[in-house]
């Protein structure tokens, strides 16, 4: 039996997807649970269990928004959110097997969020918004080298045992 190495690069992407992925996935299930639920009471015992200042004024403000919402919102929110981590968790997947369909993917999916970083650096620069911008634009310079150099491996490259 043969052991195979990773590419320290490929695995870390695969492991930073599989992450996002899960946590979207929690947050995706966490509100079709929410959904039918008195959101706004139970964000009132969020606050009094954190032991937040109700009076405040953001806090205040993100109750207003909390007792807004729809049921159907939460739905399409969640949706999203549950979208959203089967992609990343099929490229995490796909990028821990190395195979170049997964890069492909990464690789226009990210790069389709760049502009929207972007704007968001441009609109309000903060050190958050900088890093993840940059995170993800060397994600896809190295998957798009490796995908240059032929180093991941396509369906037809698999090799089969005797």
């Amino acid at each position: 039996m043969t052991t195979r190495t990773h590419q320290t690069g490929l695995a870390l992407i695969a492991v930073f997807k599989l992450v996002k992925g899960a946590l979207l996935l929690l947050v995706g299930v966490g509100l079709l649970k929410l959904m039918h639920a008195e959101i706004a009471t139970l964000f009132s015992r969020l606050i009094e269990a954190l032991h937040l200042n109700a009076d405040s004024r953001i806090i205040h403000a993100l109750a207003l928004k909390v007792d807004a919402l729809q049921p159907h919102s939460v739905l399409v929110v969640a949706l999203v959110s549950l979208g959203y981590a089967g992609m990343l968790l099929l490229e995490g997947v796909g990028l821990w097997l190395e195979r170049s369909w997964a890069a492909y993917l990464t690789v226009i999916s990210t790069s389709l969020l760049l502009p929207f970083e972007l704007y968001e650096v441009i609109d309000r620069m903060s050190i958050l918004r900088v890093g993840v911008l940059l995170l993800n634009l060397v994600i896809v310079l190295y998957l798009f080298r490796q995908l240059k150099q032929h180093t991941l491996r396509s369906r037809t490259s698999v090799t089969r045992p005797l």
